[in-house]
């Protein structure tokens, strides 16, 4: 039954003339990369010439945000084109399920089971490469995932290819997770993307181009070291940004071997960040577990805007609206259905992202009122752990709220006034609190019934 609901579904997305134009797709994810440390967000220390090029050249939106500040669940959304607090719901129900059948007599035993039937519950999803498999797409996976092999995700090709017990003999268990032999791409080798340029032909290919960059470890070559190795800033920086730059020229090596193979000139290139990160330039973080782990206190895994906000870019040749910049609020969900829309792939009724593409055309003007996100475990501070608290971020073009109903947990900040969230204003602001913690607890309610698989 499943099998005659999936070739339905994947009909229905298909019915677009197949005589549109079906350019290449490259999705660039980078991994922590902190949304000021950017040449093209107006950042004087940090080097990312190839960024800056495809920003300026492209269409840069520098309101973005991604629907989770840890990678995993963000990574998700990209993938399937759902919120994550949609993705846990299910999972956690599943999870729930398996626990229940598992018959696995020791602890140790149940918790690996456990993991390993996470590892691959995205094969119950309907992915972007499937819908785009649809519209005749190749595509590759490369770097961070997550999300078991490349095939259970929908990819034709990639470097996470091997699960279970195999992969563990090579891998702490989390590196495991997150990619396995895929980490090592634009770390060590883009070899493997690149042969499979070299067997698509001219059929349209999608790439997940998502090197483990500027993500710990922090190993960064010598000489991008050297390029900070003389400035006035803390040790930690040095090294954090040089890891930056090291993303930034795996790239354009990259979009060299695109050039190189003629495949450019029909490629959109969408540049994105799975989470947020934070390290000052004069703040040193190397001999703390925490802020070395997650990035200073309002970075990764937080409720800050640091750790959610992200710069996106939309760059191809034939743009016409290049060098537009927008300050429009827009959410991660929103790239998942700007693919279908350049890909010709119709729009399924489940997902609720808005297609940029108007936008970025210059044809019409699209704007969020406020995005809300859910954290599992959110970083609070004194507590970047916080086990068994759910957190929840909710941002409009002034507000930005940070609420962790069950510790009692709350902030406010005016973004227009205050955009690095340094003055705290929820005392003196109680009933703006309460009217958006209201529309919090709505939505959440709300986003909880929706379908999150076609009927």
């Amino acid at each position: 039954m499943k099998n005659i609901v999936v070739t339905i579904f994947l009909f229905l997305i298909s019915c677009r003339s197949l005589d549109e134009s079906t350019p290449n797709i490259v999705l660039i994810i980078g991994d922590d990369h902190g949304w000021p440390y950017y040449g093209f967000m107006e950042n004087d220390i940090v080097e990312t010439p190839v960024l800056d090029k495809l920003a300026n050249e492209g269409v840069l939106f520098k309101n973005g945000h991604v629907t989770s500040s840890v990678c995993r669940p963000s990574l998700r959304t990209l993938l399937t084109g759902i919120y994550p607090i949609q993705f846990d719901n299910y999972l956690d129900s599943m999870k729930t399920n398996f626990v229940s059948r598992d018959t696995s007599k020791s602890d140790l035993k149940k918790d690996l089971s456990l993991a390993m039937y996470e590892h691959q519950i995205i094969k119950d999803f309907f992915t972007l490469p499937e819908m785009l498999r649809t519209r005749n797409y190749k595509s590759f996976e490369g770097g961070k995932y997550w999300e078991g092999t490349y095939e259970m995700g929908g990819f034709d090709d990639g470097m996470s290819d091997r699960l279970g017990v195999d992969l563990l003999k090579d891998y702490h268990i989390l590196l495991a997770m997150a990619g396995g032999d895929g980490l090592k791409f634009a770390r060590e080798t883009q070899k493997p993307v690149y042969n499979f340029l070299d067997k698509v032909n001219n059929g349209p290919f999608f790439i997940w181009y998502a090197p483990m960059l500027p993500h710990t470890p922090f190993d960064p070559p010598s000489d991008l070291v050297e390029i900070y190795q003389d400035m006035d800033i803390s040790e930690s920086a040095k090294i954090y940004y040089a890891m930056c730059t090291w993303f930034d020229r795996s790239l354009g090596e990259f979009i060299n071997y695109l050039d190189k193979n003629k495949q450019l000139e029909n490629t959109i290139l969408i540049y994105v960040n799975d989470n947020g990160w934070e390290q000052d330039p004069q703040i040193d973080y190397t001999n703390s577990l925490e802020f070395s782990t997650l990035g200073g206190p309002k970075g990764k895994k937080s409720l800050y805007d640091f750790g959610f906000k992200t710069p996106i870019i939309f760059n191809y040749s034939w743009l016409k609206n290049k060098g537009a910049i927008y300050d429009n609020l827009v959410s991660t969900v929103d790239i998942f259905t700007t693919i279908l829309d350049y890909a010709g792939v119709n729009k399924p009724t489940y997902l609720q992202g808005l297609s940029m593409r108007p936008l970025v055309e210059g044809s019409k003007n699209i704007s969020r009122k406020k995005i809300i996100n859910y954290v599992k475990n959110p970083r609070v501070p004194g507590d970047p752990w916080s086990n068994d608290s759910t957190g929840f971020s909710y941002r409009s073009d002034r507000w930005h709220l940070l609420w962790v109903p069950d510790r009692n947990f709350v902030e406010l900040y005016d973004i227009k006034a205050d955009p690095y969230e340094t003055n705290e204003i929820s005392s003196s602001n109680i009933d703006t609190v309460e009217v958006i913690k209201e529309e919090i607890v709505f939505w959440n309610e709300e986003i909880l019934k929706r379908d999150i698989f076609p009927k």
